[in-house]
């Protein structure tokens, strides 16, 4: 990004709409990334679920999320270009002794590891 106060100005005009939640703002996400770090997407076609049975998921198994679009879109987009990163947020698999499955999920406003029993949660939620 160009620096100085006309690069400054300039580099606002290109990070602002980051913080739309339209679909303005999205393709700004997507234009963004693509611009800066050589990063393109591609849109998934649907319906946008996946068919994940729980004897396939192991402990240690790493899920990454990339938002482009929301509340936490823009800032995920400036940290996947300071990082160097493609996710923006991360969550681990983990099996009890019973071979539950569940998923620990960190960055929430409290700063406090989250966990939520995968099936549980995708039964209820996601069907």
């Amino acid at each position: 990004m160009p620096a100085g106060m006309l690069g400054t100005l300039l580099s606002l005009v290109d990070v602002l709409p980051l913080f739309s939640n339209t679909a303005w703002g999205q393709s700004s996400n997507l234009e963004f990334l693509k611009k800066h770090m050589g990063a393109t997407f591609e849109k998934r076609i649907q319906p946008w679920r996946a068919t994940i049975d729980p004897a396939d998921v192991h402990s240690g198994d790493f899920l990454a999320v990339s938002k482009i679009r929301g509340r936490w879109g823009g800032f995920e987009t400036l940290e996947k270009w300071v990082t160097g990163a493609f996710a923006g947020h991360t969550a681990v698999c983990l099996k009890d002794e019973m071979g539950n499955l569940w998923v620990g999920e960190s960055g929430h406003e409290n700063e406090k590891v989250k966990m939520w029993n995968f099936m549980v949660s995708f039964t209820i939620q996601h069907t």
